[in-house]
């Protein structure tokens, strides 16, 4: 599975936008979408956002600090069903927002 950033030409030749899908969750909901990647995704990358760091964390971790309210930003990437996703998860109280966004696959 490849992936590549969208041109200027790109939107010239009417190559699709990724969707981009946006909402706002209880922590309770956010909990479950991480039980939901560990139990039936392949997750393939985190990225955890806190006061003290930017960096590169297992999904286990970012938990830990979403519940510590800790996490000022998470971002997970994953394949789900053979598709690649992506989801942005910022904090807030007393709602997340959750930003979801199929990434395209080899837009060659």
């Amino acid at each position: 599975m490849t992936t590549k950033k969208l041109s200027l030409e790109d939107l010239e030749n009417n190559v699709p936008l990724p969707e981009i899908l946006q909402a706002e969750w209880a922590k309770d909901q956010v909990l479950q979408l991480f039980a939901d990647l560990a139990a039936g995704a392949q997750v393939q990358h985190v990225q955890l956002k806190t006061a003290a760091t930017d960096a590169t964390v297992p999904l286990a971790a970012a938990e830990a600090a979403f519940v510590a309210d800790d996490a000022h930003a998470i971002q997970v990437r994953y394949v789900f069903e053979g598709e690649m996703w992506c989801d942005t998860i910022m904090p807030g109280n007393p709602t997340t927002k959750i930003i979801r966004n199929r990434v395209a696959n080899d837009l060659t």
